[in-house]
């Protein structure tokens, strides 16, 4: 909170069997510098700024079968801000949209882009960035509710090319705890963006690219 430079101000407390944690934001908004979810453009490239997994991996520490090297790594990109790369990103780059990716996972936060957009989204599998044991924890079968609940609702808008394994598609609908951005931005400004926001100590990587409206709304390929 400190680093978001925020104050925290009241609160009460819940008897429950979980330690929980949740507040309420109050705050002023420039309007002339939102980014939204509606805008991407044909052509325009898919960036994202951190690793998938933190849905798995705090399901499998609650059946006490996470290592400590993925509880680490899962730490570290949950108490990771977003602030920097939001830095980066308002820096003058042709960034068209922009949503961040938590509880409705990779598709569904695609598939809002998308939608908002009037375009599809291509992805390819090997370019997404995962935590180190996430694959591990889908291959052992901790798959957290919601994870189920996005496939459910969302799967039926995405199209696999051959080779994408069953882990990569559930992978792609964990519910992300303070997960990245995925940024829509212009093919020019691409290679500069990332490069500025790993620069920044931010580890964005490109990771597909906007397509004219089409079917499937969202096309992961190898």
């Amino acid at each position: 909170m400190i680093e978001a430079g925020c104050s925290v101000i009241g609160g009460h407390s819940v008897r429950d069997e979980e330690m929980k944690f949740g507040y309420s934001v109050t705050g002023l908004i420039d309007p002339a510098r939102v980014l939204k979810n509606g805008g991407a453009l044909a052509g325009d490239r898919l960036l994202f700024t951190k690793a998938l997994g933190t849905g798995v991996i705090s399901t499998a520490i609650k059946k006490k079968a996470a290592e400590q090297p993925w509880i680490d790594a899962a730490i570290a990109s949950m108490t990771t801000l977003n602030k920097k790369a939001a830095e980066v990103i308002s820096g003058g780059f042709a960034v068209h949209a922009m949503t961040d990716v938590t509880g409705f996972g990779l598709i569904g936060h695609a598939r809002e882009i998308a939608l908002a957009s009037s375009v599809s989204l291509r992805f390819y599998a090997k370019r997404i960035p995962l935590l180190d044991g996430a694959m591990e924890c889908v291959r052992a079968g901790h798959i957290p509710g919601g994870l189920k609940a996005n496939r459910e609702f969302a799967e039926c808008v995405v199209g696999y090319e051959d080779g994408i394994s069953d882990e990569i598609r559930t992978i792609l609908f964990d519910p992300q705890t303070a997960g990245g951005l995925l940024i829509s931005v212009a093919p020019d400004d691409a290679t500069e963006l990332t490069q500025a926001l790993n620069a920044a100590g931010v580890p964005a990587v490109e990771i597909g690219e906007v397509l004219p409206s089409t079917k499937p709304l969202i096309a992961v390929a190898p």
